[in-house]
Parts: structure tokens; sequence; C-alpha cells
């Protein structure tokens, strides 16, 4: 299963707005549409106990590499110690799974039950039995993508159909159905629409037959395929901007009127971060293609790369170079 602090999840019966939030990973932008909460924040009534991060094994400095915000969600009971299930809780377990590859899997789980460990009962059973549960259904996706070797990217429209609903099924399998209604209940009515709108268009359908399939969605899932497609139009624009010749300072100019001065001060930071890990990466390839026009031995040049690599960037940047290096040369 792919994990990436990028999905979109949301409870339809909880959305106050839409923000969007920036983050760079490996110099390429990301941009995320985020549905929050109008609740839970000031509801005393499942606010009673919520979990801060103390001192974990894992550093979460480690587990926020490259994402550039706090931990998403929240693990937290009512007053009556009950586990709070929602999308929030959905949040919590992706934010420190989605780390795996940057951080050891066994010491994101001890982060996590320890910070469960601080939950007052029955809420502290109930979350590790659900995090048993949520890791027992990713691990059987997991099996099925690699057994079946489809993969949603790459498959046909039949074999995308057949995976989402072994996906549904699985979910039934593992967890229990509020559990099922909590996490999954916008991203099933997504994916259902998404293989219906690709059906229709199979078909030959017309704009006013998938306007009215769009319109058969809840009001906020609608809300949420208009910001989308605004913040698309925006970029094509912003592209074009660039391409024509327009200044730095124009873009940023152009960025102001479309999204205030606070998000294009944003974005020009991002810019920033960007430029730098590119002129890093180009650094580190430069010095690699000076060794080999050295003639080292093999053992000597990799001391000398190594001793640069631990110089230059951080354990979870050294795990992303070689990729890095590999969109760069595609560049």
């Amino acid at each position: 299963m792919t994990r990436s602090n990028s999905v979109l999840v949301i409870t339809l019966s909880a959305v106050a707005a839409v923000l969007l939030t920036y983050a760079v990973q490996d110099g390429v932008l990301v941009q995320r549409a985020e549905f929050q909460p109008a609740a839970p924040e000031n509801d005393p009534a499942i606010t009673a106990h919520r979990v801060l991060p103390q001192a974990d094994p894992v550093d979460r400095k480690d587990v926020m590499t490259f994402r550039g915000a706090s931990v998403d969600g929240y693990l937290r009971t009512d007053h009556r110690g009950q586990l709070v299930v929602d999308i929030q809780l959905r949040h919590w377990m992706d934010f420190y799974l989605s780390a795996q590859g940057e951080v050891p899997l066994d010491d994101l789980l001890q982060t996590m039950r320890s910070q469960i460990a601080a939950l007052p009962e029955p809420g502290q059973s109930q979350a590790l039995k659900i995090m048993d549960e949520y890791l027992g259904y990713l691990a059987a996706l997991g099996d099925y993508d690699r057994d079946a070797e489809k993969r949603i990217s790459q498959s046909g429209m039949d074999e995308l159909a057949a995976r989402v609903a072994w996906q549904q099924r699985l979910r039934r399998e593992w967890l229990e159905p509020e559990v099922v209604e909590a996490f999954f209940h916008a991203d099933e009515i997504m994916d259902n629409y998404t293989l219906a709108r690709q059906q229709l268009r199979a078909q030959g359908a017309d704009e006013t037959q998938l306007a009215a399939l769009e319109s058969s969605l809840p009001p906020e899932l609608q809300q949420l395929r208009q910001q989308s497609q605004q913040v698309l139009t925006l970029q094509q624009q912003e592209q074009q901007l660039r391409q024509q010749g327009a200044s730095a300072e124009a873009v940023q100019q152009w960025r102001e009127q479309q999204y205030g001065k606070e998000a294009a001060e944003r974005l020009a930071s991002v810019d920033k971060q960007q430029q730098q890990w590119q002129q890093r990466l180009t650094d580190y390839q430069q010095y690699r293609d000076s060794l080999a026009l050295q003639g080292l031995d093999n053992q000597d040049r990799e001391m000398l790369l190594r001793t640069y690599r631990s110089r230059h960037f951080s354990d979870a940047e050294q795990k992303r170079l070689n990729a890095a290096l590999t969109l760069l040369a595609g560049e």
C-alpha cells in the first residue's frame, strides 16, 4: 500500500473548511487540500484526554522529515475514557506508519504504543486493538498488491475495480463496522465515484452525464473536487507565466493576487527550499563525477562519497538520494 502524508481523508459530518498546505519532498512541491474538523478542538466530551507526543523511541524530527508539519491527527478519549474513533485517529496512525523507510517499523510501533499507554482504560485497550487490526488490514492489502501485481497506476479498468472491491472487503474483514465508517467513508465514496466516472467516459458519456454523476456526491466532496480543479487551474496558469519568461517578482505578485500575501510568502519559501535542495543535489553530482575522473579505486571513492553525504545530507535525505539523483538526471 502506498502511504503518503499528502493523502486526503475527511469526515462528511464535521467539515468546516479546506486549507491548502505545501511541503517539499525530494525537491518537489507537494500541495495538499485538507479538510479541518469543525468540532473536536472545542468539544469537551471528546477532548477529556488527548495524548501529546512526549519523549519517544523515535525522534519526531525523523518522522517529520520532508513533511513540514506537526503530527497529523489525534489520539484521545472522551470523558468516560472511551477511545474517540474518528478520522483523526486514522490520521494519527498514518502519520507514523508513513515514516517507514526513514525509521524502522519496530521503532515506530514502539512510539505509537508508548503514546497509547498514556490513555486511560478502556480507551488504551481499544486503541491497541484497532491499531493491531489496522496493521493487519494494511499487511493484507500489501499482500494482495504483491501477489496479484495490480497497482492502481498500472491497472486496467477491470483490475482497478477488482482491487477497489477487494480493498473494501478487507476493511470489513479486519475492522469493526464503526471503524470502517469513521476511517474510510469518504474514501469509499470517492473510489466508487472515480470508477463510475471512468466507466462512463469509456462508454462515451458526454459532459452532462458526467456532471450529473458528480452532482450525486455529497456537498462536501463536490466542494473538494471544485477546490482540486481550482488548484490545478492556478498551477497551469503559473506554469504558463514562467514559460512566457515572467520574472520571479512578477510570479510572486501574481501569487499574492491569487492566494493572498501570507500564502504567497509560504510558496516563496518553498521555492527557496526547492532551489537549495536542487543545488545540493547538483553539488553532490559534480563531486561524484570529479572523483570518477581521478581514477580512484572503488573503495576509496566510496569512502569519500560516504563522508561527503554524512556532512551534507541528513540520514533521511541520504535514503532518498539515489531516487532524487535519478529524477535530476531525467530532467
